[in-house]
């Protein structure tokens, strides 16, 4: 128990995870059942509105979660692009000394910019090159490309690091999660090491499970309320739905600043670029559900997720709203707690208690329509009326637990 104590009290000196804590994992082509690549990016930022566009204005055209607002066709933080391009990143707190040359580059812009520009990692490699240094970056990059390339970089001032997820001595299960700091870097001096644990951990066993999957990602990664430092999962707590019990929530994969997420699957060699599938969830993940998006020549997307110029998109407004519901208390270091019984109760009434069956039903209702696609890159139409049918069962299970779009 002493131990216990000392340890607890060594992590209240730690200092506290910044906003910008986002949780990823790169999984090899190599060891999923398809030989496809995925990627994952749970992302932590102070801008709540987040929300898709469709980017034509480049070299290629791409698909990318943004920050509502003036930059919204400048950054991107998570992205596909028609050439099967994706990227990402988390940052990374312990690649640069001292203060950051800040101001040069932002990660949104190289993000947007590689989207635009780039249909290789060697072309991204070529871009991070081509930057002025120092750069004011410090991030862990992460990207997958349409010929099996499946790697991180890490970028600081004036280092680049590669972590390719395809070489067996640097990912031996197949997979990389990456948090908030990076491997090259100083180790006192990064963050995110509980989120780490937890996704590590979730990731070893479903490696060892031949479950390295994009179900796997929703159902167990994407909403995980474990802290990986005291091993306690928040749904544990949780009592009556008319109870109000508040729990400490902050140190968690899902967390009050998560804004949005996507797992993008990519293609084998040699299959078209374009069926590379991006599975996006727009707003606050506790309360949001993922969409499947592919590029496509009707430059469609899922209508709730995305607005038009600086404007917030419904889903990401309606699942605020339930996110506020949840976080009453805003004085002091309330933020830091939730009502749980929002999330689960003993009552199955909880916001993941539905939404959870009802993601099910979307990739379920996806799998199935795909497969009368016979693997040809779906049509504008094809996606519209997937789109119709999704719209139709999200619409019915949050109507019926209170929430209106």
């Amino acid at each position: 128990m002493k131990q216990l104590a000392f340890f607890l009290v060594l992590l209240s000196l730690l200092p506290a995870d910044r906003l910008d804590a986002c949780t990823s994992v790169i999984i090899s082509g190599k060891y999923t059942a398809d030989g496809r690549p995925i990627m994952w990016k749970h992302r932590d930022t102070s801008n709540e509105n987040n929300k898709l566009i469709y980017v034509t204005s480049g070299r290629y055209s791409y698909i990318a979660m943004v920050n509502t607002g003036e930059k919204e066709l400048t950054e991107a933080w998570m992205g596909m692009n028609i050439k099967g391009f994706c990227i990402m990143n988390t940052a990374s707190y312990n690649l640069n000394q001292g203060e950051d040359e800040n101001g040069k580059y932002s990660e949104g812009e190289i993000m947007a910019r590689a989207l635009a520009s780039c249909s290789t990692l060697v072309e991204f490699e070529e871009l991070l090159e081509s930057l002025d240094r120092p750069t004011g970056l410090e991030a862990n990059f992460g990207v997958i490309d349409a010929y099996g390339g499946a790697a991180y970089y890490e970028v600081g001032d004036s280092s680049i690091t590669l972590v390719d997820v395809n070489d067996p001595s640097v990912a031996p299960l197949g997979f990389v999660v990456m948090t908030n700091y990076s491997f090259s870097g100083d180790p006192e001096t990064g963050q995110g090491y509980s989120r780490y644990i937890t996704a590590y951990n979730l990731f070893y066993q479903a490696a060892m499970q031949n479950n390295l999957t994009v179900e796997f990602i929703l159902h167990n990664a994407e909403r995980n309320l474990v802290n990986g430092f005291t091993g306690i999962d928040l749904s544990d707590l949780a009592t009556s739905e008319s109870e109000v019990k508040m729990v400490h929530f902050r140190d968690n994969i899902a967390r009050r600043t998560s804004t949005s997420s996507a797992i993008f699957k990519g293609v084998i060699p040699g299959d078209d670029p374009a069926e590379t599938l991006m599975w996006a969830i727009g707003g606050w993940p506790l309360a949001s559900v993922a969409y499947p998006v592919w590029l496509n020549d009707d430059r469609i997307l899922p209508e709730l997720l995305t607005a038009p110029e600086n404007e917030n998109s419904e889903m990401c407004n309606l699942a605020l709203r339930m996110k506020h519901e949840s976080m009453p208390v805003t004085r002091g270091h309330g933020q830091d707690y939730i009502n749980i019984n929002k999330i689960y109760n003993i009552n199955r009434s909880g916001y993941l208690q539905w939404l959870r069956p009802l993601e099910d039903e979307i990739i379920e209702f996806t799998t199935k329509t795909m497969k009368t696609w016979n693997k040809i890159t779906p049509t504008g139409k094809q996606i519209s009326e997937l789109y119709k049918e999704i719209d139709r069962l999200v619409l019915s299970a949050y109507g019926r637990n209170g929430y209106h779009f």
